[in-house]
């Protein structure tokens, strides 16, 4: 007995089942078919829905945009960063070309107001130049000087003028077949002609192995002044006339300091100029290839 009635409920638990699925699945349809009915007689509230889900969703999708935005303009940076090296790499070599055509233009100023006082004027002989790397730095106490990469191979003579952009580096004191070294104008053996603008005083721009040589051999009662430019006078046929060399920096007791145009801890790149007054000195030779 006890089985049979177990069985019947069992039975009717299953037909119960079985009603409510179809029941749910004619539920599902109904609401279905109300919501299609809903949609066409009331586009308006649909639509607001729309608005009102778009505005639960956009704080989410903002969020989750955020790395690809981040990664977008780190890509960006990298590229602007590129274009920028390459814009200063340029503009650097334009700089150094702009230099060297300042100082050309200077001795050319310096060479038209000659010009004007002398009607016999014989013009320098034409420069021949070659562009080197600076590739040892010899100063010590005891001298200051520089070996580059040049020599005999480049026809590099001893006595050619060294220049950087900013003006007047030194000479060329000795060569040898793959280097040369130059002898600066901060070196106790420099002696450079020069005359002090703008009422063009002579005088001996001396070495003395420090950062700033000093001005000797000017006439007395001269009027100097800080500030004052000074550039080589073109006597003694070692330098040409009219090359940058410096500023005054110091008028103290006598004694006259100037600063170089050139940067020494800068100095990588020379132009090294041949003004046809090369051989002054006995030749000597540099060579590293020991």
């Amino acid at each position: 007995m006890e089985d049979q009635n177990g069985g019947k409920i069992t039975a009717s638990l299953h037909q119960i089942k079985v009603k409510l699925r179809r029941f749910g699945v004619f539920i599902l349809v109904v609401i279905a078919f109300g919501l299609m009915l809903l949609g066409k007689a009331d586009t308006l509230l649909i639509e607001k829905a729309q608005v009102f889900f778009n505005d639960l969703a956009a704080p989410v999708l903002k969020m989750l945009s955020k790395p690809a935005v981040f990664a977008s303009r780190f890509v960006q940076n990298i590229h602007e960063l590129a274009s920028i090296r390459q814009e200063n790499a340029r503009l650097h070599q334009e700089n150094k070309e702009l230099n060297l055509i300042k100082v050309d233009v200077e001795q050319l100023r310096k060479e038209n107001a000659y010009l004007r006082d002398l009607l016999n004027y014989v013009p320098p002989p034409t420069a021949i130049s070659i562009t080197s790397r600076v590739i040892a730095d010899t100063g010590n106490s005891f001298a200051q000087s520089l070996i580059a990469f040049v020599g005999h191979r480049q026809e590099i003579e001893k006595g050619n003028v060294v220049l950087t952009g900013d003006g007047l580096v030194g000479r060329i004191a000795s060569v040898g077949t793959n280097a040369a070294r130059i002898l600066l104008i901060t070196d106790i053996n420099s002696r450079v002609p020069v005359k002090i603008e703008p009422y063009d005083v002579p005088a001996i721009l001396a070495g003395d192995n420090t950062e700033y040589p000093q001005l000797i051999s000017f006439p007395n009662n001269t009027e100097i002044s800080v500030g004052d430019k000074v550039v080589t006078s073109g006597m003694a046929g070692v330098y040409p006339a009219g090359l940058p060399v410096g500023v005054i920096v110091s008028v103290q007791n006598g004694i006259i300091k100037v600063r170089p145009f050139f940067n020494r801890n800068r100095l990588e790149i020379v132009h090294i100029v041949d003004y046809g007054l090369s051989g002054l000195l006995e030749d000597q030779t540099c060579d590293i290839s020991h």
